[in-house]
């Protein structure tokens, strides 16, 4: 799979390593990569933030060396050895998708453009000439040669002879746009629509545009007619399985439009995908919690989501695999729920099928753990995409299938929400009924495993809870928030763990961004018969 989505533009929703710039001698200054306040704001045109987003806060001193460090490794912008490009210093594929594909040029190169730094601008370009010079596209995807970096690095491109109009620009634009443009690229017929196929065609246009390459606009523009309808479910839910991806598709299905309508005015795709984003931004608003963020289901930061008022109460989305409910979209006190099921798990989900969220009282009580990394050989990630990272059940010892699941009763009360899932993950039938009250501010989940086998519920809770006790025979536990209010959870099972920030083994996290991560408590509860029935209680 390619390496994860860093964002484009403006419209990142998941941000890169920090970047440190600066020139040689005193320490470098940290770039914050924030919009800075300068005193002509008209300099900074909509293009020029499309095409290369914010630019630096501090200077990029003209004449002097250009100091990145993107740890592990520091690195001077015209300087890099050709060595690097083959047997760079990590492994980690979100390092080397911003080193690879230049993502920490565009704020720099914009800031000594808005200071006429035109020597510090020479150098950017120099680097991008010598990267295609000493390590040519071999044809597939190694050495910074697959779809997501090239794309990147096409938008870096962009951005530069957006500022520059230098002619050396021209071959590696060409050549990053022809990666796109055949079997690597991350679309249909080579592969299902996917975010990165978008980020591709914005950057195939906007570059057919520059260049004036009439060829790549009509691939890129095409593509735009024809995936858009395909990268939603009819109710509206993104196929990415995360919320945090499903606003970003949004976000770039917005830019499509704006490029169509710049070029095919009268195209009825316009139309077209404008209703398709607007039943997607419905969807956000029910991917919104109570307190205003999005809900972390997936390879999600904490972010702010889509506020609205409905009478609807339940969404279910049974092609994608979403079911949430609430009881009120004013009320920030409300309760508020979310169960995934659906199909096998894709693109940015985690292993998070039967599982649920839950917050009431103006606080989340269960959450999903977020993203914290997402280099395949990180154990943090092996254990935040795991089902026990997740509010699920478990049999011990068996190993996941990829098969459905599903939701087979649902009944809606305005009192109460009753749902029953079903699925064959494991070797043994699974059967959860999950029970929410509105006035008593009530949980209750029901597992069943039809044979014999020990299982674990996981249960994660929000950072802000603190533990109070254990009782003696273990079946029930109490918790606190600093305001007061009181987490009371009974359970016919045991509660074998209860277990708050451990590293080894990996267990009790919640990851409100990339590389952040807080100690939350995580409680394994065991089987003693074929069920488990658990109840929570805020109070």
């Amino acid at each position: 799979m390619s390496p994860s989505l860093l964002g484009f533009g403006r419209l990142a929703v998941i941000p890169c390593a920090a970047l440190v710039v600066g020139v040689t001698g005193p320490p470098p200054p940290v770039h914050q990569f924030a919009a800075p306040h300068f005193a002509d704001s008209a300099v900074l045109t909509d293009d020029l933030l499309n095409d290369c987003g914010s630019p630096a806060t501090t200077p990029v001193p003209d004449g002097a060396p250009i100091v990145v460090s993107l740890p592990p490794y520091t690195f001077t912008v015209g300087r890099i050895p050709s060595t690097a490009w083959r047997n760079p210093p990590s492994t980690d594929p979100g390092w080397r998708l911003a080193f690879e594909g230049f993502m920490y040029l565009p704020a720099l190169a914009l800031r000594a453009y808005l200071d006429d730094q035109t020597a510090s601008l020479h150098r950017m370009v120099d680097q991008i000439a010598a990267f295609h010079l000493q390590n040519p596209d071999p044809g597939r995807s190694v050495y910074g040669w697959d779809e997501g970096t090239a794309q990147r690095r096409l938008q870096t491109e962009n951005c530069l002879y957006v500022l520059t109009r230098d002619g050396r620009m021209r071959a590696g634009m060409t050549a990053d746009a022809k990666v796109q443009l055949g079997p690597r690229y991350y679309g249909p017929p080579y592969a299902r629509v996917h975010n990165h196929g978008l980020m591709a065609n914005l950057r195939i246009v906007r570059a057919g545009e520059l260049l004036a390459v009439l060829s790549w606009r009509t691939t890129g523009l095409s593509r735009m007619r024809s995936e858009a309808p395909l990268a939603f479910s009819p109710a509206g839910t993104t196929w990415e399985q995360a919320s945090a991806y499903h606003q970003f598709t949004i976000q770039l299905w917005n830019q499509a439009v704006a490029f169509l309508a710049r070029h095919e005015p009268g195209s009825p795709a316009i139309a077209t995908i404008q209703a398709v984003t607007a039943k997607a931004l419905a969807v956000l608003s029910w991917m919104t919690e109570p307190d205003g963020q999005i809900v972390t289901v997936g390879d999600s930061p904490l972010q702010d989501g889509e506020t609205r008022t409905s009478t609807a109460r339940v969404f279910r989305d049974d092609a994608a695999g979403w079911l949430i409910g609430r009881w009120s979209w004013s009320d920030p006190l409300t309760t508020y729920y979310s169960i995934r099921y659906g199909p096998p798990r894709w693109a940015h989900g985690h292993e998070d099928r039967g599982a649920i969220t839950w917050s009431t009282w103006g606080s989340r009580v269960l959450v999903d753990p977020g993203r914290f990394d997402g280099d395949p050989a990180s154990s943090w990630r092996t254990w935040q995409m795991s089902a026990p990272a997740h509010n699920a059940a478990v049999l011990a010892g068996t190993r996941l299938t990829s098969r459905a699941v599903r939701v087979t009763a649902g009944t809606v009360q305005a009192p109460a929400h009753a749902w029953q899932v079903e699925d064959d993950l494991y070797p043994l039938h699974h059967v959860r009924t999950v029970n929410v009250y509105r006035d008593t501010r009530m949980l209750r989940l029901r597992d069943s495993f039809a044979g014999p086998g020990p299982f674990d519920q996981y249960f994660h809770l929000a950072p802000e809870w603190l533990l109070v006790s254990v009782s003696g025979d273990r079946h029930s536990a109490v918790f606190r928030l600093p305001s007061g209010r009181r987490l009371t959870v009974t359970t016919t099972g045991l509660i074998r763990q209860v277990v708050r920030g451990s590293a080894q083994p990996i267990a009790g996290w919640f990851f409100p961004d990339d590389g952040v991560r807080l100690a939350a408590y995580q409680l394994r509860i065991a089987s003693l018969t074929r069920t488990i029935s658990t109840a929570l209680r805020v109070t």
